[in-house]
């Protein structure tokens, strides 16, 4: 089950979230904090460094540092007292396994599958959000997962990419703990909260609406359309801790609505 203190948590963003941001995110009352992305096999650390040397932030970490970076990191961020998960970017069964034994490892709450990431040197390895165009090894890969970790496991992916109730059905099958839509559709300038009201009708999974979520106003109409929590990323750029400042808006509009 996941663990979240309240509606309103922080993604994960490249080259931005590491554990002195997740840190301040959630000593300011983020609900929960997603650490990364990180890259956790060979060929997504090289596929970083390219996206890193066209001007995208990015984590970069030899494997080889992989477990005391992640170690360190979780550790950081757990100092601020919301749950913590690692958003973890792969193109292998064998970097998703590993992932799953740092991760664990690491202390922190859940992991999180990159099936969102878009860079074109992510995506043509079959990472990030390639990984929604095959039902059966995404299907796979999770059940592999699943007897190595204890912990949750949440898997993040962006609307409108395939037949989202189809995949939220078959990730629902292997018992995904969690769904985080990126609520994008191509050519609007908000969140699709028609896709959040459809996959919500129809699973029964802990579902993280995000996408545009910058006001309190925004935030609730994602929960009212059925979500049970927000994220928050680009918001929060200039600071962290208006992921906090958001979250204790959103709880007390909450309160009033009751």
């Amino acid at each position: 089950m996941i663990k979240i203190r309240n509606h309103v948590i922080l993604a994960a963003m490249a080259g931005i979230c590491d554990g002195r941001f997740c840190f301040e995110a959630a000593k300011a009352g983020a609900g929960m904090v997603i650490l990364g992305g990180i890259s956790f096999d060979a060929e997504t650390v090289e596929a970083g460094l390219k996206i890193k040397a066209r001007g995208k932030t990015e984590f970069h970490v030899e494997l080889g540092n992989l477990e005391d970076f992640v170690y360190r990191e979780v550790a950081t961020a757990k100092k601020g007292g919301a749950p913590v998960a690692v958003n973890v970017r792969v193109a292998t069964l064998e970097g998703l396994l590993r992932a799953g034994e740092i991760v664990q490892n690491s202390g922190a709450d859940a992991l999180e599958l990159n099936a969102h990431c878009r860079q074109l040197e992510i995506t043509e390895l079959g990472g990030g959000q390639a990984l929604l165009f095959d039902f059966k090894k995404l299907e796979e890969w999770i059940n592999d997962l699943r007897e190595i970790l204890r912990i949750p496991v949440m898997i993040k992916w962006r609307a409108n990419m395939v037949d989202d109730l189809a995949l939220a059905k078959a990730l629902e099958s292997i018992e995904v703990d969690a769904f985080h839509i990126d609520a994008m559709k191509p050519g609007y300038p908000e969140a699709d909260l028609e896709i959040i009201s459809r996959v919500s009708n129809e699973s029964k999974t802990f579902l993280i609406g995000n996408n545009s979520i910058n006001s309190t106003s925004r935030a609730i109409e994602m929960l009212k359309a059925g979500a049970q929590a927000v994220s928050v990323a680009r918001y929060t750029l200039t600071d962290p801790k208006l992921v906090g400042k958001l979250a204790l808006e959103v709880e007390n509009a909450i309160q009033k609505m009751k």
